[in-house]
């Protein structure tokens, strides 16, 4: 028995979560997958409730800032007045944000994700959007950090609980030593 948990530990794509070995197939396809997809990274390692549950939130997230501001706070623009950095926090989530890279590489000011053409149209989103633009944009930018989350977990497994150190000191409480201390009286024999 002691050899065939060696065995599954030596695995790098095994880990151990709560006890049991955890399974993470290949770990690096997994988390390509959970980034491109959010939720497939885990659907690939066969993780069915965490691939839901991540999907729906970080999908959720990301739909609900592009709601709020009207589908005008994803896209991505280096050149210009505008350099937007909100976006290498959106592209976090994989395929739903990539449309507005290569939105900005053909150059489209027009079109879904494209880039405002100026900073007069610019000025007109936020007028339309009143602070949905803004809340539009944290809310994407969160949705593509937590996706982030996701994929560690996909490629590192669930992590362990933190360890108590006066947990892992249980044997010296038996000990006579610590019964003095305790009791802050030595014994005499």
């Amino acid at each position: 028995m002691a050899t065939r948990s060696k065995q599954v530990t030596a695995d790098p794509n095994v880990v151990i979560a709560d006890g049991e070995p955890l399974h993470l197939r290949n770990r690096y396809l997994a988390a390509v997958l959970a980034w491109l997809i959010p939720g497939a990274g885990h659907a690939y390692q066969r993780r069915y409730l965490k691939s839901t549950i991540f999907s729906l939130s970080v999908f959720m997230c990301f739909l609900a800032g592009m709601f709020m501001s009207q589908d005008k706070c994803v896209y991505a623009s280096w050149e210009g007045t505008e350099k937007r950095w909100q976006y290498f926090l959106q592209v976090g989530v994989g395929l739903p944000a990539l449309p507005a890279a290569y939105q900005s590489w053909r150059g489209n000011t027009e079109g879904f994700m494209a880039p405002p053409a100026s900073s007069r149209e610019l000025d007109d989103w936020h007028h339309e959007t009143a602070s949905g633009f803004e809340m539009g944009t944290v809310y994407t930018m969160v949705a593509g950090l937590l996706n982030l989350l996701v994929v560690f977990d996909a490629f590192a497994g669930p992590l362990p609980p933190p360890v108590n150190p006066r947990a892992t000191s249980d044997s010296d409480e038996d000990s006579p030593d610590s019964t003095k201390r305790k009791s802050g009286k030595e014994k005499t024999d």
